[in-house]
């Protein structure tokens, strides 16, 4: 096991993010010469934290603080002083179920919970960028959801189940601007961009389970998952929380600590079973098969060619992956290319280069088709 020493935090020792702290979990302040001393409620407990960071024995009363919020919480003295530390951060939880040691997990699935961790952000991320109802995510992604992913941060794995941790910076309040409003709505809309996608993230999280919920109570089908889709449910969330789990019939709960700088009122955990891990899996599937992926990228390698005659458009079939996409297979799609893309796409095919192509990717029966292709081009790493 990782002793909780071990982790560094730069900013857990800052006195202003301890006192957050403490103000945040309702401890009692009582001025004391060259200090602070803070209580519990009901005084069970009580440490002192110095004024000033270059005050002697700082770093000494700032261990022994750690140590008795651990008592007192009945936590670890890391997961404390990660969320000091990002005290104006949404922090996410993610526990796995893995079939290893504790605080350990096989690399394989390790990777998988990790990539379906930045999935479940980016989706949320994206809905908040563009809000329009969809149960499949565009491809291409709005540049501000990417922007946003570049401020996302992984933070350590802890001890027990293997748990994912990723803190998102929030903005802090500011007093003078900002004026606080009864009505739900209006303050969800007064949220900075970052809060805005923690928010959205687990509401759309509670009811995408929900629909799995619904699916395995009252037998229902996919449109549990197709009628929730203004609420944030779509395929790439469904695939992101079926990846949590690092085992085959495993479980995930997901829980979060919010940013001091700018507090909400606590949120209880949400549980993911095994059960609604295989509905999310099937639901995802579904999802993808009956709606269009628009503006998809497919890269691959132009594998058949069909035209009436000698000259003008022709079909076209590519074995290749959709761009961008975690979860991306090897699969045949086919095209109808104009004849100057069509015999571009005969040269790929007699020198074996990859090619790249973007349109709107649907299923139809057994077969993908790319409709409204344009921009056909060799790939520059391959010509």
């Amino acid at each position: 096991m990782i002793e909780p020493g071990g982790y560094q935090f730069s900013q857990a020792s800052d006195p202003g993010r301890i006192t957050l702290y403490l103000m945040a979990n309702d401890w009692v302040s009582h001025q004391e010469p060259g200090g602070v001393l803070w209580s519990t409620q009901d005084e069970a407990y009580e440490v002192f934290l110095p004024r000033h960071r270059q005050m002697r024995g700082y770093d000494s009363h700032v261990a022994t603080l750690l140590k008795t919020l651990s008592v007192a919480e009945g936590r670890s003295e890391a997961k404390i002083s990660l969320e000091i530390s990002v005290s104006d951060a949404d922090v996410h939880y993610i526990h796995t179920d893995p079939d290893a040691e504790p605080g350990t997990t096989p690399i394989e699935e390790g990777v998988k919970a990790f990539e379906s961790l930045r999935q479940w952000v980016l989706s949320g991320a994206v809905l908040t960028a563009t809000p329009q109802p969809r149960v499949v995510q565009p491809a291409r992604k709005p540049t501000k959801a990417l922007e946003f992913m570049r401020s996302v941060r992984l933070g350590p794995t802890f001890e027990g189940s293997y748990i994912l941790t990723a803190y998102i910076p929030v903005s802090g309040r500011n007093s003078q601007t900002e004026i606080e409003v009864d009505d739900p709505l209006v303050r969800q809309a007064s949220q900075p961009f970052e809060r805005s996608v923690s928010l959205k993230l687990r509401e759309a999280t509670k009811e995408a389970i929900g629909a799995a919920s619904e699916v395995l109570q009252d037998n229902n089908g996919i449109e549990a998952f197709t009628r929730r889709a203004e609420c944030g449910v779509n395929a790439n969330l469904c695939e992101a929380l079926a990846g949590f789990t690092t085992k085959e019939g495993g479980q995930a709960r997901i829980d979060a600590t919010w940013a001091l700088s700018r507090p909400v009122t606590s949120t209880a955990p949400i549980t993911l079973s095994r059960d609604q891990v295989g509905v999310l899996r099937d639901a995802a599937k579904e999802m993808r098969a009956a709606a269009p992926e628009d503006d998809v990228t497919i890269v691959g390698a132009v594998v058949r060619l069909h035209r009436e005659g000698a000259f003008g458009a022709g079909e076209v079939s590519i074995a290749g992956i959709v761009e961008g996409q975690s979860n991306s297979r090897l699969r045949r799609i086919w095209l109808d290319l104009p004849e100057d893309d069509y015999s571009l796409a005969t040269r790929a095919h007699d020198i074996g280069i990859t090619v790249e192509v973007t349109g709107n990717l649907e299923r139809r029966g057994n077969r993908s088709l790319l409709r409204n292709p344009y921009n056909f081009n060799v790939r520059p790493d391959s010509a």
